[in-house]
């Protein structure tokens, strides 16, 4: 969404249909009448509110030449990020007991480290204690384009050096290094790679300090899975595919700084298609060290691929293509299989609440997801096991 500049001579530049009358300008008759009806109405009003989302009413609209610089920007579930002006957003989301807001903290980390390379928004705060129930995380804006929005003409040249750039912070980014998996505070990651329900905020599982542990985490559900791979409950053959797994699994050392989600969207370039911002780090954390590299497989939809594939082999502690392939994809994906096999439930996650139609004359309705409402630490995660 753009956000005009602060032009408060001019709104018009903000607001469509304005009819513009000069000073002095002599008024329909018609108009006239209209406006003696329209004070005498405003008189007898009372206060009524026209939009649930901001709480605009009717007597805000009648009674004052208020134009917001709030605006929305983006939603997703129960979260949204508002524009403040032309130059701040706020980012409104609820307490799930995560550290406070992981975007937040790691953007502090990195800003506190003497020449990261590692390109950022200039300022971040967060707003809300950690004990809040809404966290509150107001941000610069970025005064440049998402990749995202340009990647259709930017040029071989262009994506070529765009791919250095790339590489100079992925190197940056992994000089930071941690004994295990974490958040750069010290917490848990949610886990989006072995574990990973069909759930928003808050994960069922989170990632393991080690690898050892990471399994201990979703045992349980990859044994009745590999039953279902194997069709036995045998045992000592689950256990056989069990240790089978674990021992293919890729070493997870080194745990190195990961962003987490390096679409085109995250990455920020001005004119001269020079990398501005890496924006968006409300996944990043110490993983193993090939876990960018499968985020950026196996997770981006948005084309981002062919921009970071060529990357990642330069990478230190990384591998060519084929060997990721057969060393990492491939057992990862044996154990993510044995998990998907499992047949999990969320009760009441679907529950819902219809919303009613935004106006009379705007019928848009919609709905509130329990699931999606956020605010809790744990979700309720259940095993459906067959007879």
């Amino acid at each position: 969404m753009e956000i005009p500049s602060e032009n408060f001579m001019h709104p018009e530049d903000s607001m469509s249909d304005l009819i513009f009358e000069p000073e002095n300008t002599i008024r329909p008759e018609a108009v006239v009448e209209r406006k003696k009806q329209l004070g005498v109405a405003r008189r007898k009003l009372k206060d009524h509110e026209l939009c649930w989302a901001c709480g605009w009413t009717n007597l805000h609209q009648m009674s004052s030449s208020y134009n917001p610089r709030l605006k929305i920007v983006t939603t997703r579930e129960n979260m949204g990020i508002w524009a403040l002006g032309s130059k701040y957003l706020l980012k409104d989301f609820p307490n799930d007991g995560s550290s406070p807001g992981n975007d937040y903290v790691t953007h502090r980390f990195l800003q506190s480290q003497p020449n990261s390379g590692v390109p950022l928004l200039k300022e971040m705060q967060l707003l809300s204690k950690p004990t809040d129930k809404t966290y509150l995380l107001l941000m610069s804006r970025s005064e440049s384009k998402s990749l995202s929005s340009i990647w259709p003409d930017v040029t071989i040249k262009q994506r070529l050096d765009l791919r250095k750039q790339m590489l100079k912070i992925l190197q940056d980014l992994r000089k930071f290094t941690a004994s295990g998996a974490q958040t750069v505070d010290g917490g848990k990651l949610s886990d989006y790679i072995l574990g990973g329900c069909s759930v928003t905020r808050p994960m069922c599982k989170t990632i393991g300090f080690d690898t050892e542990e990471w399994f201990a985490n979703i045992e349980e559900e990859l044994r009745v899975g590999l039953e279902k791979i194997h069709e036995t409950k045998d045992p000592i053959i689950i256990e056989r595919e069990y240790q089978k797994l674990k021992s293919n699994f890729p070493k997870s050392e080194p745990y190195t700084l990961t962003h987490g989600d390096l679409t085109l969207g995250n990455i920020m370039v001005d004119e001269n298609i020079q990398i501005t911002e890496i924006i968006d780090w409300e996944h990043a954390g110490y993983y193993p060290w090939w876990a960018e590299w499968w985020f950026s497989r196996m997770q981006a939809q948005d084309g981002s691929r062919p921009l970071l594939k060529p990357v990642f082999p330069l990478l230190e502690h990384s591998m060519n293509l084929a060997t990721f392939d057969t060393e990492v994809l491939d057992p990862v994906g044996k154990v993510i299989q044995a998990w998907q096999k499992c047949d999990i439930a969320h009760p009441h996650y679907l529950d819902r609440w219809l919303r009613p139609p935004f106006s009379a004359s705007e019928p848009y309705d919609g709905e509130f997801v329990l699931g999606h409402m956020g605010g809790i630490t744990k979700r309720e995660h259940v095993i459906k096991r067959s007879p």
